[in-house]
């Protein structure tokens, strides 16, 4: 049987606001994700990977949604892992190895460098539900974290200004050269850590991560990386080529989840257009694109649609056709949910945003959307 649903209907789903007894509802979506990827004592499995990964990525995420939720038990319970077995028990002497698995039934690490984008969001998650929960731990691990970032995780690059590494090592090469990552720098965290920390240098990171960002999507797509070169600026090679997936995705969706009068929201929206104009053109998000080019091929997975829903309603969108037909398939679909952990991430940051579950002022600020009755 076909299922017809009307313009109208869609429309009203994408912007109406969440009600008083949805706010205080278990978010369904949520408690999916923790019954197929959440261990009991708080680890995020990449379900399928081999050695059935861990990543401070999918832990970082996890304290954003449990926030959002409302949800401090499970929020405690990923925080209380990721301590123990990411930072030797202690977040405040160690950033997060980022790599985790399990050979021979033993689990371990399996990679022990920091991925900054990781700790960026658990010093950011913490530093909200610091305010939210009222709570001291949180706000001086918050603190501590993001002290930590600043001294190990940035450099200051001749051209480029103070900037985030996605590391503190393997991205810095000889002859001033750098390994960059536009998706690693969401600029509202930035924004409130100004807010938060203002004596550490964070709008000055601000600033060059969204120059970063602006520089090297000029044809309307994000690259996943990119190299700079301080005496020629951002470059391609073979080997970190102009290829836009599924790193570059999340640039469109934090750009998203931006105030509309948050800094830099405005021409990020702006330089995106092109990239609105081919999903609208082919029904789709696709797969790969080229920065070089503005270029692109296949068809996306089923989490790259939900990652630009908000992004298609935020924009100035001239096909609500396609924006409809997305959300319907995600609506009739949702077998994704149950298997496959990076198109479930995307989809709770998608699905969450264009709900407004959440909002994030032009500071930074977080403001789940549950009200002091639920607490």
């Amino acid at each position: 049987m076909k299922l017809f649903i009307t313009k109208a209907f869609i429309m009203l789903i994408l912007f109406t606001p969440l009600s008083h007894a949805q706010q205080c509802a278990p978010w369904q979506q949520w408690q999916t994700f923790k019954t197929h990827f959440m261990s009991d004592d708080g680890r995020i499995i990449d379900l399928g990977s081999e050695q059935n990964i861990t990543t401070s990525e999918g832990q970082s995420y996890a304290l954003f949604f449990a926030l959002i939720a409302n949800d401090k038990a499970a929020f405690d319970k990923v925080l209380n892992w990721t301590e123990e077995h990411l930072a030797e028990g202690d977040l405040s002497t160690r950033l997060p190895a980022w790599l985790w698995g399990v050979n021979n039934n033993v689990g371990n690490i399996l990679d022990s460098n920091p991925a900054s984008d990781s700790d960026l969001w658990i010093a950011y998650s913490l530093s909200q539900a610091a305010i939210l929960w009222d709570d001291r731990r949180y706000r001086i691990l918050a603190a501590v974290l993001a002290q930590r970032i600043m001294r190990e995780e940035t450099a200051y690059i001749k051209g480029l200004g103070l900037s985030l590494l996605p590391a503190p090592s393997g991205f810095e090469f000889d002859n001033e050269r750098y390994k960059l990552n536009p998706s690693y720098s969401p600029l509202f965290i930035y924004q409130q850590f100004s807010k938060l920390y203002p004596h550490s240098p964070w709008q000055e990171l601000q600033k060059s991560s969204a120059n970063l960002i602006l520089e090297t999507s000029k044809q309307g797509v994000s690259p996943d990386w990119v190299m700079f070169d301080t005496n020629k600026g951002f470059y391609f090679d073979k080997k970190v080529t102009d290829l836009g997936s599924y790193n570059a995705i999340r640039v469109y969706l934090w750009a998203s989840m931006m105030a509309e009068d948050a800094p830099y929201k405005k021409q990020l929206v702006t330089q995106f257009a092109p990239f609105i104009k081919t999903i609208n053109e082919r029904g789709y998000v696709p797969l790969n694109t080229y920065a070089q080019t503005g270029n692109s091929d296949k068809r996306g997975p089923v989490g790259f649609n939900a990652a630009l829903l908000p992004l298609l309603a935020t924009a100035d969108n001239d096909n609500d056709a396609v924006t409809m037909s997305i959300q319907q398939k995600l609506m009739v679909d949702q077998s994704f949910s149950k298997s496959r952990y990076y198109d479930s991430v995307l989809n709770l940051f998608g699905s969450s945003t264009l709900d407004k579950r959440f909002l994030i002022s032009a500071d930074g600020t977080l403001q789940p959307n549950w009200s002091d009755e639920c607490r």
